[in-house]
C-alpha cells in the first residue's frame, strides 16, 4: 500500500514539473523591464500562477486530489522552477535583437494572427501570440488591452481586470508623452473594465469605474446607458433617474429608454 502512495505522488510530481517547463518558455518573454518593478512583479507572477492553475485543473479526480494534499510540500519545486524563469528567458534573446525591420513585420504578423485567432475564438492561442507581442514591445497599449478582452472572453476575471489597469496606466503614460489621446483612450478602458465589474458581480466597483469615464466624456450614450443600468440594479432610484434624463438628452433614439422608466417605476412600488 505504500509503494503504491509513493509511485502516486511520483507521477503527480511528474505531471507538474512537464507543466511547469512547459509553459515557462512562453512565460519568460514577458519582460517589461520599464515597468514599475513592485506593480511589475504582481504583474508578472500573476500570469505565471494563472497559467499554472488553468493547467494543473485539468487534473482532476484522483490525480488532483493527490495534488491537493501533496501541494504544500511541493511548493520549494515550484519555487525553485520559477527561478529559472531568467536562464529559459535567454533563449527569446534573439528576438530582442532583431533589427527594427524584422521587429516590426514580427508585431505586425503576430497581431494579425491574434486577431484571427480571437475572431475564431481560440482565445487560449491569442493569448499566446498578445504575450509575444509584448514580450518586443512592452509598451504595446493595443497588445495589453486585447490580453485583457482574450481573459474576460475566457472568464479569467483577475487577469482581466490586472491586464486592464495596466492598460489604463499605458494609455495615460501615452498621453502625457505624446500630447495626444491614444486610440485606445482612458475612458474606453474605464468602460471596459466597469462591464467587466458587472460580469463579475462587482457593481459598486463597476459603478466606480464608470463614473470615471463619465468625468471624461460626459455625454456618451454607452456610458451613460451603462451607469443608467447599474443604477438600476443598485436600486438607486434619484440616480436612476438623473441619468435616465442625460441619457434621454443625449441619445433620445434609444429603444430601452421606456424600458428603464419602466424599471425605475418598479423600484418606486418596491420601497
Amino acid at each position: 500500500m505504500i509503494l503504491i502512495s509513493l509511485i502516486l505522488i511520483l507521477i503527480s510530481l511528474i505531471i507538474i514539473i512537464v507543466i511547469v517547463v512547459r509553459k515557462f518558455p512562453v512565460l519568460a518573454i514577458l519582460d517589461v523591464e520599464n515597468i514599475s518593478k513592485e506593480k511589475e512583479a504582481k504583474f508578472k507572477d500573476m500570469i505565471v500562477k494563472a497559467r499554472l492553475d488553468r493547467d494543473l485543473a485539468k487534473f482532476s479526480g484522483f490525480f488532483g486530489n493527490i495534488f491537493l494534499k501533496i501541494n504544500t510540500s511541493l511548493g520549494h519545486l515550484l519555487k525553485r522552477a520559477q527561478d529559472n524563469l531568467s536562464k529559459i528567458k535567454l533563449k527569446h534573446e534573439v528576438d530582442k535583437d532583431i533589427s527594427y525591420q524584422k521587429k516590426e513585420k514580427r508585431l505586425k504578423d503576430l497581431k494579425r494572427q491574434a486577431d484571427e485567432f480571437i475572431k475564431a475564438e481560440k482565445f487560449a492561442e491569442a493569448e499566446n501570440n498578445l504575450v509575444a507581442i509584448i514580450s518586443l514591445d512592452q509598451k504595446n497599449l493595443s497588445a495589453f488591452f486585447k490580453l485583457g478582452e482574450v481573459y474576460e472572453e475566457l472568464r479569467k476575471y483577475p487577469e482581466a481586470r490586472q491586464t486592464y489597469e495596466y492598460a489604463l496606466k499605458l494609455s495615460k503614460v501615452y498621453y502625457k508623452e505624446r500630447g495626444r489621446r491614444p486610440k485606445i483612450n482612458p475612458q474606453e478602458i474605464y468602460f471596459s473594465l466597469a462591464q467587466l465589474e458587472k460580469k463579475a458581480g462587482n457593481i459598486a466597483a463597476a459603478y466606480d469605474n464608470i463614473l470615471e469615464a463619465l468625468e471624461i466624456e460626459p455625454s456618451s450614450p454607452r456610458f451613460l446607458d451603462l451607469i443608467l443600468d447599474l443604477s438600476i440594479i443598485k436600486k438607486d432610484k434619484a440616480a436612476s433617474w438623473q441619468y435616465l434624463n442625460r441619457l434621454s438628452e443625449a441619445n433620445p433614439e434609444n429603444k430601452k429608454l421606456e424600458e428603464r422608466r419602466r424599471a425605475i417605476e418598479e423600484i418606486e412600488e418596491e420601497e
